[in-house]
Order: C-alpha cells, then sequence, then structure tokens
C-alpha cells in the first residue's frame, strides 16, 4: 500500500511505502512506524495503483481509489455495546410478544 500525503492544490508531499495500516484518529500507524496530528490531506491506495511522484498532481480518479477507510481504528468495547443493546432490545420484544401469547391462551374468549 501507499500512503499519498498531498496539499489543497493535490500536489503530493510524500509518499509510504506502508503495511500493517491502522488509522486512529489523527494518528496513521504503520510498520512500526506512526505519523501524528496528522492535518494533511492524505490517501492509501494499491502500490500498483499509481506511479505519482512527490511534487506531481494526484488525479482525481486516484482519489477514487482510496481505501482509507479500509484501516480506521475499531472500537470493540463500542461495538460490542452496541450489540448487547440491540440484543437487550431485541429480547424485550420477544418476552412481549410471549406475554402477549400467553393472555391470548389464558383468555380464550377474550373476557376480561
Amino acid at each position: 500500500m501507499k500512503i499519498i500525503l498531498f496539499n489543497s492544490e493535490n500536489q503530493v508531499l510524500d509518499i509510504f511505502l506502508a503495511s500493517n495500516i491502522e488509522i486512529d484518529g489523527d494518528v496513521i500507524s504503520f510498520d512500526g512506524s506512526r505519523m501524528g496530528g496528522m492535518r494533511a490531506n492524505y490517501i492509501i491506495v494499491d502500490d500498483e495503483t499509481t506511479n505519482v511522484q512527490i511534487g506531481g498532481t494526484i488525479p482525481d480518479l486516484l482519489k477514487e481509489k482510496d481505501k482509507k477507510s479500509q484501516f480506521y481504528k475499531k472500537d470493540t468495547q463500542n461495538e460490542l455495546q452496541n450489540q448487547l443493546d440491540q440484543v437487550q432490545q431485541e429480547s424485550a420484544m420477544q418476552l412481549e410478544a410471549i406475554a402477549d401469547i400467553y393472555e391470548l391462551l389464558m383468555n380464550p374468549g377474550g373476557e376480561n
């Protein structure tokens, strides 16, 4: 993979060959290195996707091939909490349905 940093005019500022990429907020970690406080524009693309050079311009077509979204660090605790909340909500709905069925069985004529 290549991490390509560029400015607002799409001029390439730097290029890093990288693997084991992880993005956590404004910190990019790769191959045991870290770049913190990332305020520059950047894209992450396959090595063979481009042959741009430092000082060159990034075409819009290359920006469309950005794979940055694949490398964001997952917040496992938040993910697990969301899953737990969903299971609890589903369980509550199932219990309500069971209670409704029980009520129908115990009161077959609809009498109160």
